[in-house]
């Protein structure tokens, strides 16, 4: 498992910026289930960006915390706790994970927490409609 681990990792070039994670998915390897392990992580190095991505606005140690927090709960499994994992790397990166995943963050970090990401995708995405429109004008004046 752990050279699975490493080999999906290795294929998004980001084996440096991810070394938090990666210790998670270590911790976890033996008893997570790979195939949906494997198609979760797809789903992140391929996951639309629907909100600017606010990774670099976190200290590691603020971004150990997250991690550690969903690690320690008691709410979830060993495989959600993992699934978390993903979705919370989904979010600092800026993409938005399925419905189940946004609703176990909410129970480890609470709802204010998934507010404010509800709110920054909201606005990104009104953003992004803003600049096609305007992009939209400018084309049709020329």
């Amino acid at each position: 498992m752990l050279k699975f681990i490493k080999k999906l990792f290795s294929s998004r070039s980001i084996e440096n910026e991810r070394v938090i994670e990666e210790n998670y998915f270590i911790k976890y390897s033996d008893v997570l289930d790979k195939q949906v392990i494997s198609q979760m992580l797809e789903e992140y190095k391929t996951g639309i960006i629907v909100f600017e991505p606010i990774r670099k606005t976190l200290t590691e140690a603020d971004q150990e915390d997250l991690y550690s927090q969903i690690d320690k709960s008691n709410l979830l499994s060993h495989q959600e706790k993992f699934e978390t994992i993903i979705g919370l790397m989904m979010i600092l990166d800026g993409s938005f994970p399925e419905a189940t995943i946004v609703s176990r963050l909410g129970n480890v970090f609470g709802k204010e927490f998934m507010d404010t990401i509800e709110n920054k995708r909201n606005e990104f995405k009104t953003d992004i409609a803003v600049k096609r429109t305007i992009k939209f004008l400018a084309n049709q004046s020329s």
